[in-house]
């Protein structure tokens, strides 16, 4: 798409498109996303809030004393993707909205080898699919109906005729056209409660005034709640006054340091996240400029202890108040004329709720998931509770970075993977812009991640920095299973791109 002269966003929608096939486990227009996008003339930074939301009929108690045999209906939130790119489209594309089908719909008809996260999320969600006729239809085979697997075949051939209406008749063919009654159908069949008024009401969210803040020679910009940027921006907040440079990890004992105090800002701005929400339901003025103050972050740095990880956390509110969200894909775009997109996109749990409209091919979303259990809804995550209209808490954090002085931009960079998102955007950040990693060693550099108390670490990750850590009070535990990051930079004249190995990407340009 760039290179037919059109834009970043026409190639992030175009790609987003296309990655909906490949990855259809984690994204598609049966959910939603949020966009960070850069405008080179203008030097402003501003972000697309296509979340998904709960129906208008939705409530507190809807999913009863036992949600986990509630219909998988009943978990879709109102798709917003599709009006995310229409939005975003309208203001910064230059193709025609329906070249950037094309290539898509002949990949639907035509088929394409299973890549390996397609083919391990198929493998895990065996069950779910097997147990569902539209699923089964497309990820089973046609003699056995057993699951596809890797290099196998695939086609989305109701996919494609619904990208081909989509194409014709824009995103109204969605919301207000000649696929809706299909769709409402489909979420009714399995217990759903989106109406038409629900898909005829939502509009996604212009902010033209990104969440921003400074750390050292860069301005960073992303995603205000109830996304993941207040998160990023206390985390690096805390630490940026430790003076964080390459010598922070040139030795065992500084980086066993750095490392110490870089969970601890994790576990402290996670005590924080549990109060944020949807800031058009709540009143979370004063908590997001608190969040975002570097008053309130060197207060905290003031209690990082060094030689010991805490017991408690300030203000701690207890992390089942953080609903678990899960899988995401992330795209990050840097073009010729220097725009930028970040955008990250979601329909939840692998196959979301499991619902594939056997009419359009598309595969919806079970984002009520994310909202609070309603067993706590007086206490933590309290801001994060259901209501009709609402978008839920998310960990998303697509991020634009500029440098300072030049206003260029630095860095586009975002991640996938639920929870761990923000955590894992912050790590890669460091590893760049501030230990000075080569960009391939700042997005495969083994992570850390934390969970209630303990502290995650992926394999490969120095065992004399986990000794370290130990001798701090710090519970290890490893997993594998942490996000995913794709990033790309400007260094000087040059552009480098990295798609994290560890779901098998790799970059592409020209």
């Amino acid at each position: 798409m760039l290179k037919r002269n059109g834009s970043a966003i026409d190639a992030a929608i175009a790609t987003l498109l296309c990655v909906s096939l490949f990855n259809a486990h984690s994204v598609g227009i049966g959910g939603g996303g949020v966009f960070t996008i850069y405008n080179p003339s203008t030097g402003k930074v501003e972000t697309i809030n296509a979340r998904e939301t709960a129906p208008m009929s939705a409530s507190q108690d809807m999913f009863g004393k036992d949600p986990e045999n509630a219909p998988p209906g009943l978990f879709i939130g109102t798709p917003g993707l599709l009006r995310g790119y229409e939005l975003a489209h309208k203001r910064h594309g230059r193709l025609q909205w329906k070249e950037l089908f094309e290539p898509s719909i002949k990949l639907a008809l035509d088929g394409f080898q299973i890549g390996r996260a397609l083919a391990l999320a198929i493998n895990e969600s065996s069950g779910k699919i097997q147990n569902n006729a539209a699923l089964c239809e497309v990820f089973c085979g046609s003699y056995n109906k057993s699951i596809l697997k890797e290099k196998d075949t695939i086609r989305f051939l109701q996919l494609a005729h619904t990208y081909k209406k989509i194409a014709e008749e824009g995103s109204d063919a969605f919301y207000d056209g000649s696929l809706t009654q299909d769709i409402l159908d489909d979420i009714k069949a399995a217990g759903g409660i989106i109406t038409h008024e629900d898909l005829k009401g939502y509009k996604p969210l212009l902010n033209e005034h990104a969440l921003n803040f400074t750390v050292g020679k860069y301005i960073f910009h992303a995603p205000d709640a109830p996304f993941g940027g207040p998160v990023l921006a206390l985390i690096l907040n805390i630490l940026k006054d430790y003076n964080i440079s390459s010598s922070s990890v040139s030795t065992t004992e500084y980086k066993t340091l750095t490392y110490h105090r870089m969970i601890e800002a994790f576990r402290f701005a996670d005590a924080q996240k549990s109060k944020l929400g949807d800031p058009d339901y709540e009143d979370l003025t004063e908590i997001i400029k608190r969040m975002t103050s570097v008053s309130f972050a060197d207060n905290i740095r003031s209690k990082i202890k060094d030689d010991l990880k805490q017991i408690s956390y300030y203000e701690q509110e207890d992390s089942d108040g953080v609903p678990d969200d899960h899988g995401t894909s992330h795209l990050s775009v840097l073009a010729e004329d220097g725009s930028a997109v970040a955008v990250t996109s979601s329909i939840n749990n692998y196959f979301g709720s499991g619902v594939m409209s056997s009419s359009t091919g598309i595969i919806f979303n079970d984002q009520m998931n994310d909202f609070i259990d309603p067993e706590l809804i007086s206490g933590p995550g309290k801001n994060n509770r259901i209501k009709p209209g609402k978008r839920p808490l998310s960990s998303m954090c697509p991020t634009i970075i500029l440098d300072k002085h030049s206003k260029q931009v630095k860095m586009v960079v975002g991640g996938a993977g639920g929870t761990n998102i923000t955590t894992s955007v912050a790590q890669v950040i460091l590893n760049y812009l501030f230990f000075d990693y080569d960009l391939k060693k700042a997005v495969g550099e083994p992570r850390v991640q934390i969970t209630k108390n303990e502290t995650n670490i992926e394999e490969g990750f120095n065992k004399n920095v986990i000794d370290g850590l130990k001798l701090k009070n710090h519970t290890i535990y490893h997993n594998t299973s942490l996000s995913v990051v794709q990033a790309i930079v400007r260094q000087g004249d040059k552009i480098c791109a990295e798609s994290d190995h560890r779901n098998y990407g790799y970059p592409a340009g020209y």
